[in-house]
């Protein structure tokens, strides 16, 4: 991958023919679904990015998880010369602008440099050197050059003007179809997210999930410090977080508020469990009121909140929308950890759906 690279002419600019050429290096791969880039809906995609950790060393993504976004730049390798991106051309065929444009007043099309830069949104950092980004308008092999943390000062500074062809050309390209889940209304969704109590909260629901995409709603389970929650598939299923893939202790339950959970589900409980969380609860789950190191008693068990952060996944996305995943996302979201939080074991015991869930005074 690394050794990908174009041939430096000493006397880069000197004719028309003698074209500039620079070395670049490889900085990995993406991974998709998509294998052509016409079918627009980019929002619903979701790639990984696989590093050569090789090239760039084994802490290139140290710090990485504290930004929501990155900039990516890519090369879609579509094999197309600079000599047939010379010309003026109407910008995708149908697309209604008045006249011809130049290559450098479009975005899409042949280019001088086929090279794509594109903002997504950061979903994950695995250990290993994966990146798992939602959003990003490359198709499977695409070769990746670089990525860097989004920055809000690196936005447009002032407002953005561009013609009425480049947005008639650019609908449908990052959501294609409506959400078909209920959009928040962020002030209202957030007023009953932050109707939960603070110190003493309700067990609302138990899920166990049995095998991956498997779920079973009990109303008694057990907690045992090497298991989790008995007959969840916590410790069997492993994580991509740790070296070696086993189970990542951290994340041995992972709890929702279940007025949050409601929300997105549109009021319907059945649907509530596709939310992945084992602990679905009426409590405050925000690092002012719980910070990690805090013990909750749930019936004669108890757990402690990890500094493990839990942001969800893909799957998350599709069963209840982009919207709801930015809502909890969002930063009133990450305020209050909407998505939930993560947690482990540390008194076995038994707990069921309708218990009190009591903060624990620190030693």
């Amino acid at each position: 991958m690394r050794d990908a690279r174009f041939v430096t002419n000493d006397d880069p600019l000197s004719t028309a023919t003698d074209r500039r050429r620079i070395e670049i290096i490889l900085i990995g791969m993406v991974r998709n679904d998509r294998t052509a880039r016409g079918a627009g809906d980019w929002d619903r995609v979701n790639s990984r990015i696989e590093l050569d950790l090789g090239l760039l060393g084994d802490d290139a993504t140290d710090g990485l998880r504290a930004f929501s976004h990155v900039e990516v730049v890519f090369l879609p390798g579509s094999g197309i010369t600079a000599e047939h991106a010379a010309a003026s051309r109407r910008p995708a065929g149908d697309t209604p602008a008045e006249s011809s444009v130049g290559i450098l007043a479009q975005r899409l099309g042949p280019r001088p440099n086929q090279v794509g830069t594109t903002v997504c949104e950061l979903m994950a950092v695995r250990r290993g050197g994966t990146i798992e980004v939602r959003g990003l308008d490359a198709i499977d092999g695409s070769l990746v050059l670089d990525v860097k943390p989004f920055m809000a000062e690196f936005a447009p500074r002032g407002d953005v003007h561009q013609p009425d062809w480049s947005s008639a050309l650019m609908s449908g390209y990052w959501t294609g179809a409506p959400d078909p889940f209920p959009q928040p209304d962020p002030a209202a969704w957030l007023e009953e997210v932050q109707r939960s109590p603070a110190d003493h909260g309700r067990l609302a629901m138990i899920v166990r999930r049995p095998q991956v995409d498997g779920r079973e709603v009990i109303s008694v389970g057990d907690l045992d410090v090497v298991e989790g929650l008995v007959g969840d598939n916590w410790r069997v299923r492993g994580s991509r977080s740790t070296p070696d893939g086993s189970a990542e202790p951290q994340a041995q339950l992972n709890i929702m508020n279940i007025r949050c959970a409601r929300l997105v589900a549109n009021g319907d409980d059945g649907r509530v469990p596709l939310a992945g969380d084992q602990l679905f609860v009426d409590l405050d789950l925000s690092p002012e009121n719980l910070p990690a190191g805090t013990h909750l008693r749930i019936g004669s068990a108890v757990i402690e909140v990890t500094p493990m952060p839990h942001t969800g996944c893909a799957k998350f996305t599709q069963r209840f929308g982009i919207a709801a995943h930015r809502w909890v996302n969002g930063r009133d979201g990450k305020r209050l950890r909407l998505r939930g939080i993560c947690a482990k074991v540390v008194v076995p015991g038994t707990i069921a759906a309708g218990d009190e869930i009591v903060k624990l005074p620190e030693d």
